[in-house]
């Protein structure tokens, strides 16, 4: 090749990675599009404080809508019709989980480990953490966790040592994985949020990652050495309330228990090897929590109250449950296709009580009688079953 046809190869391809470094834009930095159908779009979750709803779903989309004051002066049509706010978000990433701390302040938590914050009751949203700062503290703690695995190695005895070798072995894998993701980017998800007020809050994702805030999120520590998961299984679910129960959802069968605000908490194995989504929770006259655990192919698992073991649900349904709500004394839980199964009052049996389909369903809120769906081609609302 001669030289000016060199040059000018060179040349080209410069300007072509120019063009291509310039119009990269990452999506943790990169605000949502205001979109004329953000309302048909793929809706991944959603939550209800009294007539308020919010929505979240794909490249950052966040839709908000009072059901008692009815369709705003402008927004979004949905595929009933309604009219949506959409939100002015800073991120475009997929967001997945989404909760209310009062009337006025709610977070959201989505893919690439992002948190974001409103304090106007969901118009508009701040990044408060993402998975870049997850990260730093992820490979933190596990470096720790090897330092001080070989510090307990290199004091011990040769027959200590032959006991210990696995363990250090396994610290030392899993620093090298946290290396690894860290470098790859702030690739793991959140999957769902809760907050007991407007301080204390926690989110968790997948690979195990857990953190708690003190500070209605300013700050965020990673916990995640609090809870027996040491293969890193994803956590699905979120469950808390004003007695100090939480309760996450995970895979592999697991449900973690915590009775003290997440201080302490106890992995308690189901007998189910799948993946649960979540929990819904509802209490015996004595006020004690029957616990039930929701997830793939239509599996319900039931903890009584006062029990230490669980049981299996006949289900229905064979399709994954996706979202659950106590009704009452009852749990009602939606099917992906949009079928609704609930418990009778006692909670020990399942029926059908809605086998309408539609399309694919991701979550489920209610607002007064009213059930508000999230899922492929925007919100739907159905008629809560009598």
């Amino acid at each position: 090749m001669n030289k000016p046809l060199l040059r000018a190869t060179f040349l080209a391809f410069g300007l072509c990675a120019s063009q291509l470094s310039f119009a990269f834009k990452d999506p943790l930095d990169l605000p949502a599009i205001q979109a004329p159908k953000a309302a048909k779009a793929l809706s991944l979750n959603v939550t209800s404080q009294g007539s308020n709803v919010l929505m979240v779903g794909e490249r950052g989309i966040i839709l908000k809508r009072d059901f008692a004051a009815g369709d705003p002066a402008q927004g979004v049509k949905d595929n009933e019709g309604k009219l949506w706010t959409q939100a002015k978000v800073p991120v475009s990433v997929n967001l997945t989980g989404v909760a209310y701390v009062n009337d006025t302040l709610a977070f959201v938590v989505g893919h690439d480990g992002v948190v974001l914050k409103s304090t106007d009751a969901g118009a508009s949203w701040v990044k408060v953490f993402d998975g870049n700062k997850a990260n730093e503290q992820v490979v933190a703690a596990a470096k720790k966790k090897m330092d001080d695995m070989q510090s307990r190695f290199d004091a011990a005895s040769p027959a200590e040592q032959d006991k210990l070798s696995a363990e250090l072995e396994a610290a030392t894998f899993a620093f090298e994985d946290a290396e690894a993701g860290a470098r790859f980017g702030p690739a793991r998800p959140m999957l769902d949020v809760w907050f007991k007020d407007a301080n204390t809050g926690w989110v968790v994702g997948s690979y195990g990652q857990i953190f708690e805030t003190n500070d209605g999120g300013t700050t965020w520590t990673l916990i995640a050495n609090r809870l027996d998961n040491p293969d890193f299984r994803h956590y699905n679910g979120l469950y808390g309330d004003e007695t100090g129960l939480m309760l996450i959802a995970g895979e592999a069968g697991r449900v973690y228990i915590s009775n003290d605000f997440g201080a302490s908490w106890k992995r308690s194995d189901t007998g189910y090897n799948g993946h649960f989504y979540g929990t819904v929770v509802t209490r015996n006259d004595e006020g004690q929590p029957i616990v039930f655990a929701y997830g793939f192919g239509g599996n319900v698992y039931r903890l009584g109250a006062g029990a230490t073991a669980w049981w299996q649900l006949k289900s229905p349904s064979k399709e994954s449950f996706v979202q659950g709500l106590t009704i009452g004394r009852a749990a009602l839980f939606v099917d992906q296709k949009g079928r609704l199964v609930s418990t009778d009052e006692s909670g020990t049996t399942l029926k059908m009580v809605s086998a309408a389909e539609g399309k694919p369903v991701t979550g489920m809120a209610l607002v007064n009688n009213t059930l508000v769906l999230s899922g492929q081609n925007g919100p739907r609302t159905l008629a809560l079953p009598r």
